[in-house]
């Protein structure tokens, strides 16, 4: 029995879901039942005959692919082996697979990843005759990029740049390899090249859908209308006013692009959101249409009204994120889940203090779109150092110290210390203690080595009581860690000394934590931190830190927008760059407000920390101005915070005017 679009979706979404032939254009507002509409038009095609070896439906990472096509099969229950549905540089691989030995290459070609790259280049600068500390290798692997996907072009083909460009070129040829731009450029190749391969991929795919359409890059547009051109049977599901990738190549455009190339095409509007309250979203869309090339569309919910968007501004940024934090904590106890809390900002540099905080207020957290604090190599290295400290005896810890920096004591060694230790049921540090003297069978070299490393271990438990910024000072100092750094990093000094501050920073929360946590030690604070870090998969019980690019395609019972600040959003360096940025910064503002289901909280400081260390001050983001002033709670204020404010707004509005 075929299903009744009419009886599971709006109607909006089941005229967009039941129209299965020709070109359809399908904007989709946030939280507007995308993916539900997505998946009951592709399994509505199935039903109507059309073959599944016939469908392709692209987006952009493997988890919503996947969730796309489990929808379909549970709603079908079948197998579905055959239809596709992949992301765009899964598709270009599987492309290259049957066809580039058509171009010049062999079929067992060699996929570079970043670091791969990085280091291909490393050698065509050196074959090329140039040094490489003279080259920042990722910044020239970016332009490179650029460079091939179009993005970008070379000012003058001489030079060392140019030179080194054409080598890396020829060297990716000449090795078989391909990297992830070449997942979609080449498919386009081949398909110029030879069109008769064209031509075999279109018969296969005649009916297209491509899920978040606002985030294809040009290219990718490319490749799939080739696709589509012949039988002109797709559809593309977007939302112009969440598109916020354009650093890495998405282009809105593509929408406009669209009607051009299909002019016969259907358009349907998703407007009806099921996620936010009333209030959220007349926020969102009082912001967004000051965008004004945009598609037109206004969210609306059947939800109307809602709690108003509490607003909320600290002394400072530290003030901000214990405030957050204790109102998370009431959250929890009134019975949210944290895993239904978001804190978006949006840096990653903001995510740390907000980190830290929340360790010492014992909130586990989930990190996405920066690395974990507590997860930097640095760090952990510090925190095993301090464990080993207070307990020699903790052989993972030790196991990581061990040789870091390195001491001669490498594998074989560490093999012999195990087997010891497994055999007389000791830890390492005992096996150290008994295999470290002359009849232990290993080289007085190793000895030597070893015998130092158990006097360091001894020397740094006799400080225990000390501040723990002397201590972490004195195993920086004793291990020469900072100077492993800079044998790592020689072209990078400015990477030594974000990894040296990331260790300050550490050091500096230890001793908050000792100060206002009377009768706690190191080990309180390990612990601490240490269940921040747990790599559990239970996400229900850990808060959602993140950027609000990462935040993407989420949502939240209770979202907390941090740094809501000029120069942080819109972006300073965004707006330098380009100042028709602004749009994209909105956007992108858009997308976080949108996030919320229930309550949203802003908070914005009156200063903050700089890049250079120093404390300046800062004023509210301007996009609070655009959003309708009855939309927002007050925190209450006391008529001084009151006149603090009134000062604030109008330095700001003077500040803007001139």
């Amino acid at each position: 029995m075929k299903t009744d679009l009419t009886k599971v979706l709006n109607p909006e979404q089941a005229a967009a879901a039941g129209k299965i032939e020709g070109p359809l254009l399908i904007i989709a507002g946030a939280g507007s039942g995308k993916t539900r509409m997505i998946t009951y038009r592709i399994a509505h095609m199935l039903e109507e005959g059309v073959d599944e070896r016939n469908i392709l439906a692209l987006t952009f990472t493997n988890k919503a692919a996947k969730e796309m096509s489990d929808r379909i099969r549970a709603l079908l229950k079948k197998p579905l082996k055959d239809l596709t549905a992949t992301t765009f540089h899964s598709f270009g691989l599987s492309i290259l697979k049957q066809y580039i030995h058509h171009i010049g290459y062999h079929n067992d070609f060699t996929l570079y990843d970043t670091n791969d790259n990085e280091a291909l280049i490393k050698n065509c600068i050196v074959s090329c005759g140039y040094q490489i500390p003279d080259y920042n290798v990722r910044t020239l692997l970016s332009f490179f990029s650029d460079l091939k996907t179009g993005r970008k072009r070379m000012e003058s083909q001489d030079g060392a740049i140019a030179e080194i460009y054409r080598e890396w070129l020829l060297t990716q040829k000449a090795y078989n390899v391909v990297d992830f731009d070449d997942l979609i450029l080449l498919p386009i190749t081949i398909f110029e090249k030879k069109p008769w391969i064209l031509e075999k991929v279109q018969d296969r795919y005649r009916y297209i859908m491509v899920d978040e359409f606002q985030d294809t890059s040009l290219l990718q547009y490319r490749m799939v209308s080739m696709i589509a051109s012949k039988y002109r049977n797709i559809a593309v599901v977007g939302d112009d006013d969440q598109s916020i990738y354009s650093w890495r190549g998405a282009d809105y455009g593509n929408i406009m692009q669209f009607e051009k190339d299909f002019p016969e095409r259907m358009e349907f509007k998703l407007e009806r959101n099921y996620r936010s309250t009333g209030n959220i979203l007349k926020a969102a869309n009082a912001l967004i249409v000051h965008n004004t090339e945009r598609k037109e569309k206004k969210l609306w919910t059947e939800e109307d009204g809602g709690a108003a968007i509490s607003i909320k501004h600290h002394k400072d940024s530290e003030a901000a994120a214990y405030w957050i934090a204790n109102q998370i904590r009431s959250d929890i106890k009134s019975g949210i889940m944290p895993g239904d809390i978001g804190v978006l900002v949006r840096t990653n540099s903001l995510i740390t203090e907000l980190e830290n905080i929340f360790a010492e207020m014992n909130l586990q957290t989930r990190i996405s779109g920066g690395k974990s604090f507590f997860d930097r190599r640095e760090i952990r290295d510090m925190l095993c150092y301090l464990k080993v400290l207070l307990n020699a005896h903790d052989d993972t810890s030790l196991l990581r110290i061990i040789n870091t920096p390195r001491r001669g004591i490498g594998r074989t060694t560490i093999e012999k210390l195990r087997a010891y230790a497994d055999e007389n049921n000791t830890s390492l540090f005992e096996a150290i203690e008994k295999l470290s003297g002359d009849k232990s069978g290993f080289t007085e070299r190793t000895q030597s080595a070893l015998k130092a490393f158990e006097r360091k271990i001894g020397s740094w438990k006799d400080l225990s009581q000390k501040a723990p910024e002397y201590i972490i000072e004195r195993i920086i100092e004793d291990t020469g860690y900072e100077g492993m750094l800079a044998e790592e990093f020689p072209d990078s000094p400015k990477t030594v000394d974000y990894k040296m501050h990331g260790i300050e920073i550490l050091s500096q929360r230890l001793k908050r934590y000792l100060e206002q946590n009377e009768g706690a030690g190191m080990k309180d604070y390990i612990t601490a931190v240490s269940i921040i870090g747990d790599e559990s998969d239970d996400d229900e019980k850990k808060v959602n830190i993140m950027t609000m690019h990462a935040s993407k395609g989420l949502e939240f019972s209770i979202v907390y927008l941090a740094g809501i600040e000029d120069d942080i959003i819109p972006s300073q360096r965004a707006l330098e760059e380009n100042p028709r940025n602004i749009d994209e910064e909105r956007r992108l503002f858009y997308v976080a407000i949108t996030r919320a289901r229930k309550k949203l909280v802003i908070n914005y400081s009156d200063t903050r920390l700089g890049r250079d260390g120093t404390e300046k001050n800062v004023i509210p983001s301007r996009f609070l101005e655009e959003i309708p002033a009855e939309l927002f709670k007050n925190e209450e204020k006391s008529p001084e915070e009151k006149k603090k404010d009134q000062i604030a707004l109008l330095k700001q509005f003077l500040a803007r005017s001139n």
